[in-house]
């Protein structure tokens, strides 16, 4: 069951939803109800960008090992329970070794 709340809106503004309504051979409650909820959805991906934003300038913030040591205890979160077929370890001194070993393979097995 629909619950029903009661809005003010300006006259001109009142008019335009009449008008819209009528386009679209809809009630004018089903306007305001698609309006709201685009309104969220968009405030809602306002605030996941925002956040996103703010995680990426606190990592940006961070000393590389800072940011290395946050990563492995990710993963370690991530990998509860999960057991590697075999244990391996590696390890780079520059990026670009890594990047080198990434375009020969990086250790993938075929």
């Amino acid at each position: 069951m629909p619950n029903i709340l009661s809005v003010s809106v300006p006259s001109g503004l009142h008019e335009e939803l009449d008008a819209e309504a009528a386009r679209q051979k809809r009630s004018r409650s089903f306007v305001v109800v698609e309006a709201v909820r685009e309104y969220l959805v968009a405030k809602q991906r306002d605030a996941f960008a925002a956040g996103s934003l703010q995680t990426l300038r606190d990592g940006l913030s961070m000393a590389p090992a800072e940011r290395v040591a946050l990563s492995e205890s990710l993963w370690s979160e991530l990998a509860r329970g999960w057991q590697a077929s075999k244990p391996w370890v590696i390890g780079f001194d520059t990026h670009a070794e890594h990047q080198r070993w990434c375009r020969e393979g990086g250790g993938i097995t075929r």
